[in-house]
């Protein structure tokens, strides 16, 4: 079995990485810490070296973890003869600039950007990416593709265990995130303002939006020009309460953006919500498709369209059947490919073949 140091500035709550862990340590890998809390890159690197320096006998695999863009060029010092995993999850050029366009496409910071990400992935000896549609754009960014290897996001143990949703009234409909552009918030609210007016028709049902984030007060300034009477804003919530809210959700939503990275990725709610055993409707895109199909494991509508998001909404609500059955298939899929077992064992396999 391998010992593997994560090496950087991560976020110990952060579920790719608790996933991540979780499985490599139920198949008898070993994982050891060189990780400091996120601080300027000139006080994060002296601490960096010291946690090193205690781990640094034992370990055989240096793993940078997700986000960690910035300490790969103190790895690759470190690093010596061991091999470099690096699990971006993210191209940093992507989702400053594409996505939440903190950064115009012409700027020099774009331009910065786009580089860190090209000598990160080149200076890898294994770079994962969580969907091959994610893994293209790194290749297309500057990564060799015969070093990209697939590890799926997957779920945490505790999700797989809930019990099935509650039988009594209102069909409870969660979002749960940070309110980023690549999930569609405002498409989500056009489509429940489609549904409110014909709601009289339906079943009683609510819409909770759970988290806060970069277009959290424009959605809620939204609901309220629009006087959506259905919609709930809970705010921020400790990850540790996030089982408990799926717990009373009968349909979980993922990503409804329109910017290409919706159509990429399968994020972490999507696949909570499936191994929760919910009824699951997100964006479609290539990303989703690589693992689930339609209308048998969740149901696909196209991204930053309202209405049809309405109409899929509309079916769920309307029929208990439909959600159990597709809530029962998408969990055996995700138990197939998204528990932290496989979750690790697909990490395990990235190692394959490195010295």
């Amino acid at each position: 079995m391998t010992t593997l140091c994560c090496f950087g500035a991560r976020d110990p709550d952060y579920p790719r990485h608790r996933i991540v862990r979780a499985g490599l340590e139920a198949a008898g890998h070993r994982v050891l810490d060189a990780c400091v809390r996120g601080r300027r890159a000139w006080l994060r690197y002296p601490a960096l070296a010291a946690a090193w320096s205690r781990v640094a006998r034992e370990c055989q695999v240096l793993w940078v973890p997700e986000f960690r863009h910035k300490d790969v060029p103190l790895a690759v010092m470190l690093k010596g003869r061991r091999p470099l995993v690096f699990d971006p999850l993210v191209s940093r050029w992507d989702t400053l600039v594409q996505d939440w366009r903190v950064h115009a496409g012409g700027s020099a910071q774009a331009s910065w950007n786009r580089a860190i990400d090209r000598w990160t992935f080149r200076a890898a000896d294994r770079l994962l990416c969580d969907t091959w549609a994610h893994g293209e754009l790194f290749v297309s960014l500057g990564a060799d593709r015969a070093l990209l290897r697939r590890v799926l996001v997957g779920a945490e143990q505790v999700f797989f265990d809930l019990e099935p949703p509650p039988a009594d009234a209102p069909v409870r409909v969660t979002y749960v995130g940070g309110f980023l552009p690549l999930h569609g918030v405002r498409t989500l609210l056009e489509a429940v303002h489609s549904l409110e007016a014909r709601a009289a028709s339906m079943p009683a049902f609510v819409v909770q939006l759970v988290g806060d984030g970069i277009e959290f007060e424009d959605a809620k300034a939204f609901a309220r020009e629009r006087k959506l009477s259905r919609v709930e804003f809970t705010g921020k919530l400790a990850y540790a309460d996030l089982p408990r809210v799926l717990a009373a959700s009968h349909i979980s939503l993922g990503a409804f953006g329109t910017g290409e990275k919706a159509g990429r990725v399968i994020p972490h709610k999507l696949w909570q919500g499936l191994a929760a055993a919910r009824a699951v409707v997100t964006g479609d895109g290539a990303g989703p498709r690589e693992v689930f199909e339609h209308g048998v494991h969740l149901l696909l509508v196209p991204r930053g369209a309202p209405e049809p998001l309405a109409l899929a909404l509309e079916r769920l609500i309307d029929s208990a059947t439909l959600r159990e059955r597709l809530g029962s298939a998408g969990r055996e899929r995700a138990r197939e490919l998204g528990t932290p077992a496989a979750v690790g064992q697909q990490f395990a396999l990235a190692l394959e073949g490195l010295a």
